[in-house]
């Protein structure tokens, strides 16, 4: 069955009507098989739309996804109205004649359908204005769904932010050992086992009810944001793939991580790699001037912990898969992953010794 013949068969079941004037597959994609179609109807109408097969080798429960994504769209229809802005921001989709978000089918494959969005996403970005608009958008995506019941949410990804998890993880590779890489690596090690603190506090303060559950992304890199692209306003979050219950510190930290970092994330130039103040501060105005309508004192004081946190779970995650022989991450060159973990490791380091500028700007923002 070639592609077109697929797509036609889902264009029946989501009652979409017209010719097909064009697809074509979306190269940049690494996960899913991703199609820009576009359909002239009978009435001489252009209609543009996503259809995308789900790997699901990768997403082995993808209905898990699609469950998610249906309650956050279901209920943000009921607070602000189909058409309304704020249900447009974050990405949705069609529904089938059974009225489901996804298709499976004859041959097994897994499908969902959304309306093209037209925007452009940043790789990277030197504009504080536009990171302030992704910390905007984000924030914006956790005050909109605030008063959601997390108990309806499925776990894509189970412990997927459990830090302290994460170091036993870790902890277990140093002691097997698997390819003789240790040795190599005491320095990194010892940094982990000396800041073993730094994977508990989080976790603990979610366990005694400290911190509540909110609906979190949990992929909050500004690629993940469309904007306009003449006028650079912010149009709607994508990749709400792993979009479960989890703490607002998670999504405001993997965003200061990724977006306030001076350099990429395998630098190997160390002293490049730095807390950027003017990225920090751009990003956490828009996220905590948002968001502060619905987070407790308690939140505010655990969001520079939170990027402290994530930095530290993602430099663990990095030097695991390192010693285990790179079975995780995909690397580019021979000692890839433990130059990722160098970059995330010294980012930490900075932060720690910018540890109180971090708490004081998030809370001047909350005032």
């Amino acid at each position: 069955m070639t592609i077109t013949t697929k797509i036609r068969e889902l264009m029946d079941l989501y009652g979409i009507d017209g010719e097909i004037m064009v697809c074509q597959r979306n190269e940049s994609g690494h996960i899913n098989d991703t199609y820009f179609v576009v359909v002239r109807t009978s009435g001489l109408e252009r209609r543009e739309f996503i259809f995308q097969r789900v790997n699901t080798a990768v997403f082995t429960e993808p209905c898990k996804i699609m469950h998610n994504i249906a309650c956050i769209t279901a209920h943000l229809n009921a607070k602000y109205g189909a058409k309304s802005k704020e249900t447009t921001e974050i990405m949705s989709y069609l529904s089938n004649q059974n009225g489901k978000n996804y298709t499976h089918l004859s041959d097994g494959s897994f499908w969902r359908v959304n309306a093209f969005v037209d925007g452009i996403a940043y790789d990277q970005i030197d504009d504080p204005s536009i990171l302030h608009d992704t910390g905007y958008m984000f924030g914006h995506f956790q005050n909109m769904l605030s008063d959601l019941d997390t108990s309806i949410l499925e776990y894509t990804i189970p412990d997927f932010h459990n830090t302290k998890k994460r170091f036993e993880a870790f902890d277990a590779k140093v002691r097997e050992d698997p390819n003789d890489r240790v040795r190599r690596t005491e320095k990194e090690i010892a940094f982990f086992y000396d800041n073993h603190e730094i994977a508990d506090r989080l976790v603990n303060l979610q366990n005694t009810g400290a911190l509540p559950l909110r609906v979190t992304h949990n992929d909050t890199k500004y690629n993940n944001m469309l904007v306009d692209a003449i006028t650079k306003e912010p149009v709607c979050v994508l990749d709400l793939d792993t979009v479960m219950p989890g703490l607002s510190a998670h999504d405001y930290g993997d965003a200061i991580r990724c977006a306030a970092n001076t350099s990429v994330e395998d630098e190997t130039d160390l002293s490049r790699v730095r807390l950027d103040k003017t990225y920090f501060e751009a990003f956490t105005k828009g996220f905590v001037t948002e968001a502060k309508a619905f987070l407790t004192p308690a939140e505010v004081d655990s969001l520079a912990l939170g990027a402290l946190t994530i930095t530290y779970e993602l430099a663990s995650r990095f030097l695991a898969d390192y010693l285990d022989g790179d079975n995780y991450f995909k690397i580019s060159r021979r000692h890839h992953n433990l130059e990722r973990a160098r970059c995330q490791i010294r980012l930490a380091e900075d932060m720690m010794t910018q540890y109180d500028y971090m708490c004081n700007t998030v809370k001047r923002y909350y005032q």
